[in-house]
């Protein structure tokens, strides 16, 4: 075979100059990119510990809530409850009290577990911030209706049961379903059976409200609506029962 002359192929590739300049040329460019600078709010990140400790200080809220109503059955059966009744007070102000000490509880927890979530999230962030954000009156609203309807739950499963043991057995199990059907413990966004239960829990209404807060986001009245309507129905409905139970 003839060998190829090297001095053929430098000719060629010194005499092919293609000239590429219209290529980069602006006005022939398919696909055109624009810079622009954002300026604005600073976007509010999702904080894992608003979500959890809103459901475990929501949970915590509702034993305790069902602790305090049920002291009413223990009044009952040691004899404390009856002496009261005999006195001229009235027998529904004397429940609604007692009740009202029950709702006055839960809103205390609830600001004590506010305020300890605020702090553990402060130091791990390394800035002060408001575990549930800074709408202090949407706050304010949210723990009311939480304790409201946890008082109201309690207030209603104490006037369906005979005795304080009985209590304590049916309050657990009806808040420890409520806490897994209303994402307490897991998140049920994929799951499409529990999206539909976790809206019959006080649970999913009290731990949405928190995250959503947490969030800077304040479209929380239908929350409000529901907390505080499930809350006030159960509450008067377990004082008219429990009312028209006792015997003196």
């Amino acid at each position: 075979q003839a060998q190829q002359n090297p001095l053929i192929g430098l000719r060629l590739l010194g005499e092919f100059e293609p000239d590429f300049s219209p290529a980069f040329d602006p006005a022939n460019a398919l696909i055109t990119l624009e810079t622009q600078t954002v300026q604005g709010e600073a976007v509010t990140t999702f904080n894992p510990l608003a979500m959890f400790g809103a459901g475990v200080s929501v949970m915590f809220m509702m034993f305790m809530a069902q602790a305090s109503a049920n002291g009413i059955m223990y009044e009952r059966q040691n004899g404390t409850l009856q002496r009261l009744l005999a006195t001229p007070t009235p027998r529904m102000v004397i429940l609604l009290g007692k009740l009202a000490g029950t709702f006055a509880s839960a809103v205390l927890q609830l600001v004590l577990l506010f305020i300890f979530l605020t702090l553990v999230g402060s130091l791990l962030s390394g800035q002060v911030r408001l575990i549930w954000g800074d709408n202090l009156l949407a706050i304010a609203l949210a723990i009311g209706a939480a304790a409201l309807a946890a008082s109201g739950l309690g207030a209603l499963l104490t006037a369906l049961v005979r005795t304080p043991e009985q209590g304590n057995v049916v309050g657990t199990a009806v808040i420890l379903a409520m806490s897994v059907l209303g994402g307490t413990f897991f998140s049920t966004e994929g799951l499409p059976i529990l999206q539909t239960l976790r809206q019959f829990t006080l649970n999913y209404w009290s731990i949405d409200a928190f995250t959503r807060l947490s969030l800077g986001e304040t479209n929380i009245g239908l929350h409000l609506l529901v907390l505080f309507g499930l809350g006030a129905v159960m509450f008067l409905l377990g004082v008219i029962i429990f009312n028209r139970r006792l015997d003196i």
